[in-house]
């Protein structure tokens, strides 16, 4: 396995891999195909915004984005994004070897405090290698999104790669969430 940042001319492959993460598992997704047909590379091949690919054999099985929050007040965060495996590379170690990497070129952004994401509720894997990754629940929004008429719940987790300036107590999160073993930060 070869994971690299993807440059303009993986724009095809990455387009042809969204497509079939939107078509082969729409229920762990946020958009579907109807909002983004022609998926492209959302992030600007740059340090601070960029998109990593999983390559066997040379073919793009996986990817995982990076953007840092341009605004003033935010830019000490980041956003971990458009995180996909697909099936002939699941349980591989591709969505960790992805994650892992991603954090690691995160820590290396100046002034960068914390690396955010959203997952559905229905996503245990993608849930558990979050956890894995040290990523803690936040926030849980009910009914978040609405997929097939089902309205599905989200959750928004967080990973410092610097101290945050307070030490956060971990509280067991609600049942539904506490059921794949996450925690859920509460100030003191």
């Amino acid at each position: 396995m070869d994971i690299r940042l993807l440059k303009e001319t993986d724009s095809s492959a990455y387009s042809e891999l969204w497509r079939t993460a939107l078509e082969e598992q729409d229920e762990f997704f946020r958009i579907s195909i109807q909002d983004e047909p022609s998926p492209q590379i959302q992030t600007e091949f740059s340090k601070e915004s960029f998109t990593l690919g999983a390559f066997i054999n040379g073919d793009l099985l996986g990817t995982v984005s990076i953007q840092r929050n341009t605004q003033t007040k935010l830019n000490h965060k980041a956003l971990l994004f458009r995180m996909f495996v697909h099936s002939s590379a699941s349980g591989k170690g591709v969505g960790k070897a992805l994650v892992n990497e991603a954090i690691t070129q995160t820590k290396s952004i100046q002034g960068l405090r914390q690396i955010n994401l959203t997952v559905l509720d229905v996503n245990p894997r993608a849930i558990h290698l979050y956890n894995s990754a040290g990523f803690k629940v936040f926030a849980h929004e009910l009914e978040s999104v609405k997929i097939q008429n089902e309205f599905i719940g989200e959750l928004q987790m967080v990973l410092f790669v610097s101290t945050p300036n307070k030490q956060l107590k971990l509280t067991p999160a609600t049942k539904s969430v506490a059921s794949v073993g996450t925690l859920v930060p509460r100030a003191p």
